[in-house]
């Protein structure tokens, strides 16, 4: 179930990166679709579960990758280098691998968004901050599943408030109009705040 989850939000984060960095839209019914069909495809042949992996994303997008042939070119160096030089590639330290990753992770960082967050919504600062000490400290899945839970809850709060306005219009100094405006979300869980409102202030 973790590793589920952690493919499907780890392919849609890569590819929102991936929009923040080129400018472009994925979408996201046709990721799901591709990854679902290729795990279907490992789970056949006896595969681990793929995913969209962020530190192959920036490299792509860093080396001016924009088509998804680069990632079929990507499969292809990787194939060979398993079929014909992982005796060479075994003799790596894993000091240059992790060196490569951690540089890699680093230049994903999106500096201007959190630079946002901090000075118009300190709540998604915090949400991130939680996440990230979360995916740091404790396990990647569970810090996921943590900052996605306190984002769900804090939406559902927020969607929990609708603000109204009223326009009224006069003649001869009597009410003779009264609209109601609603600012927000109006959904099932706001009808009976919107409703109580009204009656009140009505």
């Amino acid at each position: 179930m973790k590793v589920s989850f952690v493919a499907v939000l780890e392919t849609l984060i890569s590819a929102r990166i991936a929009d923040n960095l080129t400018g472009t839209r994925f979408d996201q019914t046709a990721e799901c679709k591709g990854m679902s069909i290729a795990n279907i495809a490992c789970g056949i042949l006896g595969g681990t579960p793929c995913t969209g992996v962020l530190v192959r994303t920036a490299v792509n997008v860093s080396s001016g990758a924009t088509h998804k042939t680069s990632q079929f070119i990507n499969s292809l160096i990787v194939l060979s280098i398993v079929l014909v030089l992982m005796p060479v590639f075994s003799y790596i330290p894993m000091a240059c691998i992790a060196s490569i990753l951690i540089t890699s992770s680093c230049r994903l960082v999106p500096k201007k968004i959190i630079a946002q967050y901090w000075n118009l919504d300190k709540a998604n600062f915090g949400i991130l901050l939680l996440t990230t000490a979360s995916c740091v400290f404790i396990d990647g899945a569970m810090g996921l599943l943590i900052g996605a839970m306190v984002a769900l809850l804090r939406n559902a709060i927020q969607s929990n408030e609708g603000q109204l306005e009223f326009h009224h219009e006069e003649w001869d100094g009597q009410i003779m109009n009264t609209a109601i405006g609603v600012q927000g979300p109006w959904t099932y869980i706001t009808t009976y705040h919107i409703e109580s409102t009204i009656i009140d202030t009505i």
